[in-house]
């Protein structure tokens, strides 16, 4: 029953989180959209901290769970990475909870919001890394620093979708693919002999 109340809890939460952001969501609030007294929430997490975290855990999972669904071991590692980034990419842009933290960092800087937003890019980054060495291992690429080059593939590839698109406007699909294969995983594929 705890655990109903829990899973309750936390979808309130997220919704809660989506449409007033963090600074903005109340434990009233959560307790009023998950009808149940603020008591209650408080029998499960300690603060809003701690629900905001258990939220956050949740989307980790899911994204976690996106990222590996697209690792296919009859792709190559490049096709690998592209498709896994731009679903993570697409998720971010549809999750509700996403895109209020994203708002709240790029118009107030909330601290925690940006903690959370870390967290994320942090966890994706994980998956990359993990991701390369094991084409490392598989002699299917090289590279020297695997957790540096994942920040990199990461970071270059959200700069090319976000930066540049604010900049210069919207780049298709297809091109964003042929340059993340020539650009970025080149140097990868070609240098696995060294």
């Amino acid at each position: 029953m705890l655990e109903n109340k829990r899973g309750l809890i936390l979808d309130s939460a997220a919704n809660s989180f989506s449409m007033y952001g963090f600074k903005g969501t109340t434990m009233d609030k959560v307790a009023s959209l998950a009808g149940v007294g603020k008591g209650t929430i408080y029998t499960v997490f300690d603060n809003k901290e701690d629900l905001f975290d258990a939220v956050l855990q949740q989307i980790i999972i899911e994204m976690e769970h996106i990222f590996y669904k697209c690792i296919l071991p009859e792709k190559s590692v490049s096709d690998n990475l592209y498709e896994a980034l731009n679903q993570l990419l697409e998720f971010r842009k549809e999750h509700q909870v996403m895109m209020k933290l994203t708002y709240e960092v790029r118009m107030f800087g909330t601290d925690h919001s940006k903690q959370a937003l870390d967290k994320i890019e942090d966890a994706i980054i994980q998956c990359v890394e993990s991701q390369l060495i094991q084409a490392v291992e598989q002699k299917k690429i090289y590279a020297s620093e695997p957790s540096i080059t994942a920040f990199l593939l990461y970071k270059l590839y959200m700069s090319l979708v976000f930066d540049y698109e604010e900049k210069y406007g919207r780049l298709d699909k297809d091109l964003i693919a042929k340059i993340f294969q020539q650009h970025f995983m080149y140097a990868l594929i070609h240098n696995k002999e060294m």
